[in-house]
């Protein structure tokens, strides 16, 4: 039988300790007579790395853990103070309670912010460009009369049936209509056949100076008030290009002496005895009845105009109310109207009064475009002519015309003054070289640019979103101090939580099975 001696040890703390065999010596540090005992650097707990599978709950850890981290050292202000194993729980309340207060007033005014910006409000921006030359506009001439009485049809009684119809009596009935004349449909050629032609009503035409011939020069047109002729129209300038002008002032620009034949007037719808003048670009059909200024004979006139270009916002932005522009010079663009080659607001609506109208009373004037069937003198006067006056006095009807305006366009307007004409010295002159009623027969008109500058009416968003990410920036700085790395911060601990959380139930639901 073997015998084992143990020998004492020679380590005085052992002595004292308690010896365990478990685990490495350890560390001690003696103070005075005290004895602290310090475990190995080898043993020390850390938090991050205490995974201990058979014990601890690791996905709540973590998720502690994770908040923990996050908010001891995010950038948002005030965060590290919502600690619950701090001395003071009041502090911790009050800051919470701050966080909260500042975090709902973050989130409404965001949201203000974000709804206001969604609703894409604009701002209009207005100034002037003075340019070296500027592009000439469009002018329409239309007589006061727009049948010219020697061109008229041998029809019995239709002078009285044009007085009834005029606005001294105003569409009352004549008494005899029997005759078959006035319920035949309007022959095609009745518009050429009783218009003014442009000898009846331009004498001298002088653009920039030099002299002109009216009749390569005007072009006719077909309007809701009869022929009308127009300077510098589409045809004209597709075929020679635009009329440019670099001078201002009145001997420059267009000059036209006018002829106004009363001789030849037949009763109209309205009494006045002159020119009507439309100023307008060559894309957009002139409105002969609500634009434009008249003429008097016996008077030199000068119009003085100023261009202004308008620039609209296309959808989702509006230009006033709930409307809409259209963006015709886009690519993607198709015209929708039937009976016009280029869109414009103002051929929109005449087309679609046009469509009303022949719906209710199954024809059209000769004057409106298109193939359908021409009404009679009778249906015209007591039909279509009432139809299209209750059309223009009905803002619910004219509301279901789709007729948007168009984002890009441009408009004249013109200043006028007037004088005598011609002066008394003149009078005899031309008395003897054969030209009589002067005063009732012939004006004068002069329209020229009184400047280059150019009113420009622009719109533009009110926000962009540069200026959003700005504005959110700055009130999440006011309010809490925060950042978009904040955010980030966030939005990862968020991730990882969630990351914890499912990876949870997962081993949850494979356990079961």
């Amino acid at each position: 039988m073997k015998t084992t001696v143990d020998k004492p040890s020679t380590n005085r703390l052992n002595r004292v300790g308690t010896i365990n065999e478990q685990t490495d010596t350890s560390v001690s540090q003696v103070t005075g007579v005290e004895k602290t005992y310090l475990p190995s650097p080898e043993v020390v707990l850390d938090v991050c790395n205490d995974v201990d599978l058979k014990g601890k709950k690791v996905d709540n850890d973590n998720i502690q853990v994770l908040w923990s981290d996050y908010r001891d050292n995010t950038t948002m202000h005030g965060l590290k103070n919502m600690n619950l194993k701090q001395r003071h729980r009041l502090r911790c309340c009050i800051w919470a309670a701050a966080l909260i207060v500042m975090g709902s007033c973050l989130i409404y005014t965001s949201y203000k912010q974000v709804k206001n910006y969604l609703s894409y409000p604009t701002i209009i921006n207005t100034q002037v460009q003075t340019k070296t030359s500027v592009k000439f506009p469009a002018i329409t001439f239309c007589s006061a009369s727009p049948l010219k009485n020697e061109t008229l049809p041998k029809i019995p009684d239709l002078e009285y049936f044009l007085l009834y119809q005029s606005a001294l009596v105003g569409n009352a009935e004549p008494r005899n209509l029997s005759y078959s004349e006035y319920h035949v449909p309007i022959n095609a050629s009745w518009v050429n056949d009783t218009a003014n032609q442009i000898e009846d009503l331009f004498l001298l035409c002088k653009f920039d100076g030099k002299h002109r011939i009216c009749k390569s020069d005007m072009e006719a047109i077909i309007t809701p008030v009869g022929v009308c002729y127009t300077f510098n129209g589409r045809q004209f300038v597709s075929k020679n290009g635009d009329r440019i002008t670099s001078r201002t002032g009145s001997t420059s620009g267009l000059l036209l002496i006018l002829i106004v034949n009363q001789k030849s007037y037949v009763y109209n719808d309205i009494m006045t005895a002159g020119i009507k003048v439309i100023i307008h670009d060559q894309n957009d059909e002139p409105d002969v009845i609500d634009k434009g200024f008249f003429l008097s004979p016996g008077f030199s006139t000068f119009a003085s105009i100023q261009k202004m270009e308008y620039r609209y916002l296309p959808s989702p932005y509006k230009i006033y109310g709930n409307q809409f522009c259209v963006d015709t010079k886009s690519p993607d663009y198709r015209n929708p109207l039937q009976y016009y080659d280029v869109y414009s607001k103002t051929a929109c609506m005449r087309e679609c009064k046009q469509d009303h109208v022949f719906q209710l009373c199954g024809c059209r004037t000769p004057y409106d475009k298109g193939n359908e069937t021409i009404c009679s003198l009778a249906k015209m006067a007591f039909c279509y002519k009432s139809e299209s006056k209750r059309f223009d006095q009905n803002g619910s009807a004219q509301e279901q015309c789709i007729c948007p305006t168009e984002c890009e366009y441009d408009e004249y307007q013109a200043g006028l003054s007037t004088g005598y004409f011609p002066a008394k010295n003149y009078q005899t002159v031309l008395n003897e070289m054969g030209i009589t009623d002067i005063r009732e027969t012939y004006l004068e008109l002069a329209i020229y640019f009184e400047s280059l500058d150019v009113l420009m009416v622009e719109q533009k968003p009110e926000y962009s979103f540069e200026d959003i990410i700005g504005l959110l920036g700055g009130q999440m700085g006011l309010f809490l101090g925060a950042s978009l790395l904040t955010l980030t911060e966030l939005i990862e601990v968020i991730l990882l939580s969630s990351l914890v959380v499912g990876r949870k139930l997962y081993h949850r639901i494979v356990k079961r099975q």
